[in-house]
């Protein structure tokens, strides 16, 4: 198993003394934040490989917390939330959250998804880099570099798409295949998040999101990454 580096973020001492226990007891290396000014400085650090946020941060809006960390970090995030419906998921993960866990939650569950994201985004060494027409995609850094200066920054589930996706460059994958892969489920419920991420993959990839030339959609298949 791998062992993470985790903030439990929340202003709720019971929550977070509940997560610490828990995570510790598998190993992790747990920081502690309870408000949106530390939750923001432990994040920008560079220091940690994931974040569980609690809906009671601060009483700050989760999507808009998840907006502020991501310019600034690469870790994972898993939103823990009571608005356990389409739209609540929906909003976090366009927001750029990866995982998203209803409250009340089983522990061994959350912990599976922990393990899930880390196991992605500790992994080194294993990305390459590829130049398109006015960007560069350096999966070794979780970056798209371009147009010009500007640098986008990946999510773990952002980076798990595009780098499946270009792993087989030029072959067509279904949705349900991108779901089960990124999220080690049936897939059948994560249908409407993969074209979530589709769109934001090509957001920060194509000169025209609306015309796309490198994450092409092939009508009643699926998803194809055309190679340069």
């Amino acid at each position: 198993m791998t062992a993470g580096r985790i903030i439990v973020a929340s202003d709720n001492a019971q929550r977070r003394a509940q997560l610490r226990t828990a995570l510790e007891f598998e190993g992790h290396h747990v920081a502690e934040t309870e408000s949106v000014d530390q939750t923001t400085q432990r994040t920008s650090s560079g220091l940690h490989d994931l974040l569980i946020v609690d809906s009671g941060t601060d009483r700050i809006g989760l999507c808009e917390l998840c907006r502020t960390i991501l310019p600034k970090s690469d870790l994972g995030i898993i939103v823990l939330a009571g608005d356990d419906t389409n739209k609540g998921r929906i909003d976090a993960l366009n927001a750029g959250a990866d995982d998203f866990v209803a409250v009340p939650f089983v522990v061994a569950e959350l912990l599976a998804r922990v393990r899930a994201i880390l196991r992605r985004v500790t992994r080194s060494g294993e990305g390459c880099q590829i130049v398109l027409q006015d960007r560069e995609v350096d999966l070794r850094s979780y970056e798209i570099k371009g147009p010009g200066s500007r640098v986008s920054h990946l999510t773990p589930k952002e980076f798990l798409v595009l780098r499946y996706l270009i792993t087989h460059a030029n072959k067509p994958r279904t949705p349900q295949t991108l779901a089960q892969t990124i999220w080690q489920r049936d897939g059948r419920g994560e249908l409407e998040y993969v074209r979530i991420v589709i769109r934001q993959l090509r957001r920060k990839i194509e000169p025209n999101p609306d015309n796309p030339q490198y994450i092409l959609t092939e009508r009643s298949v699926g998803y194809r990454f055309q190679m340069p």
